[in-house]
């Protein structure tokens, strides 16, 4: 048996032919497997300055526009990590950002220097909310995730019952049409339904016989809650063990983002249904004080995908870490030591078994009459073709 991401689950995902021209269907390898690929998700919500993040350091209108403390440097004490991946200019890391430098260096990392909504927007609600379905305006907006799309698309390619997890309290819209998806901030206490085993027969008796929508997502997820609860570690008297992260990896000191990705990598090596996975980590809208508050956000992100990728290095399957923001920020500094919400940003993407590492994309420059409405670094890359590279890389097939 093939399982085909087709046109039909594309053009719903909005990541289909009818956006992005020639581009038909993307193929998975059958027979059916317990090897299906992993995507996880993490979403920066409110707005990251990728240009403070990925600087082009030595970029003359950069450095004229850009107020020195919200730069990254060649040099001196701002001084980030060097890429060299453009000829011509000098792009540099965040100093904080030297776990995904690392990456990057082993060409497993690529990045996208300014992608984004083709749709001008700078409203928080309406940009997550597009990237979250796909959709462009002229589409209605109602509908699923792209994730659960692509959780939905594996549906018949793994033997073990796909799935989709939040590490994290609510189910995020990108997961949104799931057919099942579970949100787990941590599996230390594990899966049982809520009010002990009288409050859990309620809860079957209840869904029992049901066909409708809920009744049928309520089985599925109880199905699979107990499902990964029986392959949680127990010592003899039946008590969950703590989770050991593999390969040194590190996940104290960026708080609850280090522990939502521990439970994506604890239940990615316990269940080889999961497919698709997400964390979100918020706090980026620096309209003030972005000098000071920065460092702290950039060092948790870092911190938290090296031990992600040290964690996962031994999983018997292809997987991918896709890292992306609702826009990017101005090029000037605001009055408040900050930068106002912008258009385009940057997209990262890593794991094990592609091969886009070391990919740098397009790179429109910042240049006066470059810029969009003369203050923004322009998109040059529609967020949803980068999307579907990623996702056309992981899968191991071209689109045909």
């Amino acid at each position: 048996m093939i399982a085909r991401l087709g046109r039909r689950e594309l053009i719903r995902a909005g990541l289909g032919a009818a956006l992005l021209p020639g581009l038909r269907g993307l193929a998975f390898a059958g027979p059916a497997t317990a090897h299906a690929p992993l995507m996880v998700l993490v979403f920066l919500r409110g707005g990251m300055d990728s240009l403070h993040f990925l600087s082009p350091a030595d970029d003359a209108a950069f450095v004229e526009m850009r107020a020195a403390e919200l730069r990254t440097a060649a040099d001196g004490a701002q001084a980030g990590h060097r890429l060299d991946a453009h000829r011509g200019i000098d792009f540099r890391l965040h100093r904080e950002a030297t776990g995904l430098a690392e990456i990057w260096r082993d060409r497993r990392l690529a990045l996208w220097p300014a992608a984004g909504l083709p749709e001008p927007t700078r409203s928080h609600f309406e940009a997550q909310s597009l990237m979250a379905t796909g959709r462009g305006r002229s589409r209605e907006a109602r509908g699923g995730g792209w994730l659960g799309a692509w959780a939905a698309a594996l549906g018949q390619d793994v033997l073990a019952g796909p799935f989709a997890l939040a590490g994290q309290g609510g189910l995020p819209p990108e997961l949104a049409g799931a057919a099942r998806a579970l949100s787990l901030p941590a599996l230390s206490g594990g899966l049982a339904l809520p009010g002990g085993r009288i409050g859990a027969l309620a809860i079957e008796a209840l869904h029992a016989e049901g066909q409708d929508a809920v009744s049928r997502a309520a089985r599925a997820a109880i199905g699979d809650m107990r499902a990964l609860d029986a392959l949680l570690p127990r010592d003899g008297e039946g008590r969950i063990t703590p989770y050991r992260p593999a390969n040194g990896a590190d996940y104290a000191g960026v708080g609850g983002f280090g522990a939502a990705l521990a439970t994506v990598a604890q239940a990615a090596k316990s269940h080889p249904g999961l497919v698709a996975a997400q964390v979100d980590l918020g706090g980026w809208d620096t309209h003030e004080g972005q000098g000071w508050r920065l460092p702290g956000l950039v060092r948790t992100l870092s911190r938290g995908l090296a031990a992600l990728d040290a964690d996962l290095a031994g999983l018997p399957r292809r997987w991918c870490v896709l890292v992306a923001s609702e826009f990017g920020r101005r090029l000037r500094a605001n009055g408040s030591g900050g930068t106002d919400h912008g258009r385009a940003g940057t997209v990262m993407a890593f794991g094990r078994g592609g091969a886009l590492g070391g990919h740098f994309g397009a790179w429109p420059g910042l240049s006066r009459d470059a810029l969009e409405d003369g203050v923004d670094l322009a998109v040059a890359e529609d967020y949803r073709a980068v999307f579907r590279r990623v996702m056309e890389d992981l899968a191991g097939r071209s689109v045909v």
